[in-house]
């Protein structure tokens, strides 16, 4: 995957807000993002392929998609629409449902796939997206919660209305298909003591081979995604637990809490009592 210069990071646990840009340069991310439609029309591009998105479109981005927005020189009428960025990994989607959800919203990433998009938005839908915008807004009490939750049942739906991509038809090899379940296997497990070279012997394959394969794939090493996993799950719990630090490094995955603060402080640029302090 060709990796460019401009790569969009989420600094929180979520980013939600209205917008009527109309110029968003080609650029990918790690996180995932929904865009909803109120207003107006835009283009979108995703892997060379384009679309124009209208009033009452939903579109979901992969991690890892390119993509840009740019102006519609078609529309006549003001551009707003509604962005909600999230870490799919920190939503706590029950262990059960884990492989269906990386089927759906993870999985298809490869370059020549195309983003989600839903064109008649049921009225059930509207009202979930404008009501995890209105909570992000007003940050009353427990609106991390009512926000995880919320993009849960989104998720859920949008699963409901989308013809799911049939993966028993795919032409991977064994060998291949483990490796692509392999992310599943790091977010359920990223809290234990995992190694590169254990990870490579699940998916009968060499460390040099699976080294590769998984940076190709996912634009960073293995050990540095099994990093980010652990530090977006610990922003979480920071975000929405009152465990002190010591509790907080020993649930993620990390040696000790001096490690913990040494990885998170380079991550974020401040320590994670101080982010704690800033929510």
């Amino acid at each position: 995957m060709e990796l460019f210069e401009y790569i969009d990071i989420l600094k929180q646990p979520y980013d939600i807000f209205y917008t009527d840009n109309e110029n968003s340069p080609l650029h990918w991310h790690y996180y995932s993002e929904l865009i909803y439609m109120i207003s107006g029309s835009v283009k979108i591009k995703c892997n060379d392929r384009d679309r124009i998105l209208v009033s009452g479109n939903l579109c979901y981005l992969y991690p890892l998609q390119l993509h840009e927005i740019s102006k519609n020189a078609k529309c006549r009428t003001k551009v707003k629409y509604a962005v909600i960025k999230f870490n799919i990994h920190t939503i706590n989607i029950p262990k059960t449902y884990l492989s269906k959800m990386y089927d759906y919203f993870i999985r298809r990433t490869r370059e020549n796939d195309f983003c989600i998009i839903l064109e008649e938005t049921e009225s059930y839908l509207t009202g979930l997206i404008k009501d995890i915008v209105s909570e992000y807004e007003n940050k009353k009490d427990m609106y991390m919660f009512s926000i995880q939750t919320k993009i849960q049942s989104l998720l859920i739906q949008i699963a409901r209305n989308y013809e799911r991509p049939d993966f028993s038809a795919d032409k991977r090899s064994a060998v291949n298909l483990s490796f692509y379940h392999i992310l599943e296997y790091i977010d359920i497990h990223s809290g234990e003591n995992l190694k590169v070279e254990n990870l490579a012997s699940m998916c009968n394959m060499s460390y040099s081979n699976f080294a590769k394969l998984f940076r190709e794939n996912y634009g960073r090493s293995c050990n540095e995604y099994i990093q980010y996993i652990r530090l977006n799950k610990a922003q979480d719990l920071l975000f929405n637990s009152d465990y002190d630090l010591d509790y907080i490094a020993q649930e993620t995955g990390f040696f000790d809490c001096s490690h913990f603060i040494k990885a998170y402080k380079k991550w974020r640029g401040i320590t994670p009592k101080k982010e704690r302090m800033m929510k």
